[in-house]
């Protein structure tokens, strides 16, 4: 007897999934705002390093991966367990965190390959 495929527990973890989710959007906008509001002028640079400017073009680069990813994600249906899935948003959003997330791995590989060999 398989514990947990029961769907008592399928609810609980959906349930403690939220909570998590809600949890870090709330962690993230508190520290947004707190970063924000003690910021000063001069931490933008930071041993001769544009920090600041570094650190928005993450942000935005970050923001138009995810747009064109989700852009470029599949909408065709989905059979799952005998289950179609045919929704076009939540096939297109699943595909664009599937392609962010390479994305991202494969850009810190690289950056960790230059930065090895740079001096």
């Amino acid at each position: 007897m398989s514990s947990f495929v029961s769907p008592f527990y399928a609810d609980v973890i959906l349930v403690l999934m939220y909570v998590a989710l809600v949890a870090a959007i709330g962690v993230s906008a508190y520290s947004v705002w707190h970063g924000l509001r003690n910021r000063r002028k001069g931490d933008d640079i930071v041993n001769g390093v544009p920090a600041g400017r570094i650190g928005w073009c993450v942000a935005i680069g970050l923001v138009v991966c995810l747009v064109v990813t989700f852009l470029l994600g599949s909408s065709s249906p989905v059979m799952t367990n005998g289950v179609r899935f045919a929704d076009t948003f939540w096939l297109k959003t699943t595909d664009m965190f599937i392609y962010t997330s390479i994305l991202l791995i494969l850009g810190c590989f690289v950056s960790a390959i230059v930065s090895r060999f740079r001096s």
